[in-house]
């Protein structure tokens, strides 16, 4: 009878730490997987293109190269998310160009903006990432000729990308990208946490936990 009792104590023992090990890493795979980054410069700039309301509760911010292939798997994601936490969420767009092309990209993207264009031209590119920025053989001359699938001037495009005040704003936010952790991309922010793993449920669990 001893005997019995003292095995049953230890399977009961042995339960209760494989629950409590179950139970922690359960919590674990749902904890979103932020980080605390360096702060050295700020996350947003005044001229930071944005989509969604202004007192969002969420605040995403993004340091992005258009020539990144793994920029270009997230785009569905992040508009996925906003989608479904719509009014809830404020996406701030910052360029952290790593890539040969990346700059040019960029400039017509910000070139886009003086048209009014900017969201439907970065769709374009981004769809169109595999044509102008092929590994084996790039072809960045392809941007100007996405321009009139969203009603852009081509012309006026090439003109405004040379703007020096663009070139201005892509440095400085490649700067503030280094200064706070962002060297790759895309690298994200949630209300100034960095995320630490990309993905659709890690974006949207970081999220969730800001939104009622």
């Amino acid at each position: 009878m001893t005997i019995n009792k003292v095995t049953l104590g230890a399977i009961a023992a042995l339960l209760i730490a494989v629950f409590v090990f179950a139970s922690n890493w359960y919590k674990a795979e749902q904890t979103p997987t932020l980080s605390e980054a360096p702060m050295a410069a700020p996350l947003i700039r005044p001229y930071s293109p944005t989509l969604g309301p202004d007192g969002a509760a969420v605040t995403l911010v993004e340091f992005f190269d258009p020539e990144c292939e793994s920029c270009r798997a997230m785009y569905p994601i992040v508009k996925q998310v906003m989608a479904e936490f719509e009014g809830q969420v404020k996406l701030v767009i910052r360029y952290q160009p790593l890539h040969q092309n990346s700059v040019y990209a960029a400039s017509l993207l910000e070139a886009a903006r003086v048209q009014g264009r900017y969201w439907e031209y970065l769709d374009v590119v981004m769809q169109r990432q595999p044509e102008w920025a092929s590994h084996a053989a790039p072809r960045p001359d392809l941007l100007l000729t996405y321009a009139p699938m969203v009603g852009l001037d081509a012309d006026q495009l090439r003109a405004a990308a040379t703007n020096p005040e663009i070139r201005t704003r892509i440095e400085q936010d490649a700067r503030d990208g280094q200064a706070v952790g962002a060297d790759r991309t895309p690298t994200f922010f949630i209300n100034g946490q960095m995320l630490s793993q990309l993905g659709y449920a890690q974006l949207r669990a970081a999220i969730q936990t800001h939104v009622r």
